[in-house]
């Protein structure tokens, strides 16, 4: 039980850097996973892979949820998404914390 928790420590720690560090570079250019961009297109949304989004804040959202951010689309609508489904420039300088 012991070792679980250092471990929920450790990973919590590391959300909270790298959210810190993230909040330096606000707004970061993304772009969406496959999956979200297909889940953009259901809901009528002209998003591909190659559409530049922005992250405008980024959040912890606990336990389970990980990092999430805000998203700014083309049309200025706020969405909320994981990290885990956004894609960051190569160039960026957080690209090799962000993946």
């Amino acid at each position: 039980m012991l070792k679980k928790l250092r471990a929920y420590i450790v990973i919590k720690e590391t959300n909270i850097e790298l959210i810190k560090e993230m909040e330096r570079y606000l707004p970061i250019p993304v772009y969406p996973s496959k999956e979200l961009a297909q889940l953009f297109r259901k809901q009528g949304k002209d998003i591909s892979m190659d559409t530049e989004l922005k992250i405008t804040k980024v959040f912890d959202s606990g336990d389970m949820g990980g990092i999430v951010c805000t998203i700014l689309e083309e049309n200025k609508e706020a969405v909320i998404v994981s990290l885990t489904h956004l894609r960051v420039q190569p160039a960026h300088p957080l690209s090799d914390k962000i993946f």
